[in-house]
């Protein structure tokens, strides 16, 4: 447990029993999926205007810079959708590091955006293998009931939270972690 990012966050008197970060990085949310398949079309975009450009030049008429706008316009988004923005999130998912002390559990995210919390005595964690060979190990909280004039609602449960990204190994002993200390929160 040498890395220190998690240290300064912890709360007086606490301790890591576990910590650890994303081995997998290269795997990007679904967000970022359509991000980059706009970037390829961005770049399909430029391919067709250059050629069509280029085997018109002669014929052109009128200013240049409209059909050079373009072209450099569909140029420049290819370059920021399909290759800085995957860029960008594999760089954040590389500053993530999550951490379970004796009561609680810590993601940090792009290595300032911290989320601590607990897990009742009823939340459930599971360990689960994604496609690409990235363990995850997820914590479902029981939905709690919402009243709402005079019926009660059972609001739908929330998303999982917990660590992605990690090797086998880690996910193990993460969920150990995290069962050590299911419903300890103070």
């Amino acid at each position: 447990m040498s890395d220190t990012a998690l240290t300064p966050h912890l709360l007086p008197g606490d301790r890591l029993t576990w910590q650890g970060k994303p081995t997998h990085t290269r795997a990007l949310g679904k967000g970022f999926a359509i991000i980059r398949f706009v970037g390829w079309g961005m770049l399909a975009c430029f391919a067709l205007f250059l050629a069509l450009g280029l085997a018109n030049l002669d014929e052109m008429e009128g200013p240049f810079a409209p059909w050079l706008g373009v072209v450099l316009l569909s140029g420049g988004l290819f370059v920021a959708f399909a290759l800085i923005a995957p860029a960008y999130a594999r760089a954040a998912n590389a500053r993530t590091r999550y951490g379970v002390t004796r009561s609680r559990a810590m993601i940090l995210q792009s290595g300032r955006d911290l989320k601590r919390f607990t897990i009742p005595k009823d939340g459930r964690i599971t360990r689960v293998e994604g496609k690409d060979g990235a363990w995850s190990v997820l914590i479902q909280v029981p939905a709690h009931r919402t009243a709402q004039r005079s019926n009660t609602e059972h609001s739908g449960p929330p998303n999982p939270i917990g660590f992605g990204g990690l090797s086998e190994a880690d996910a193990i002993a993460a969920e150990t972690a995290l069962t050590a200390i299911r419903g300890k929160g103070r």
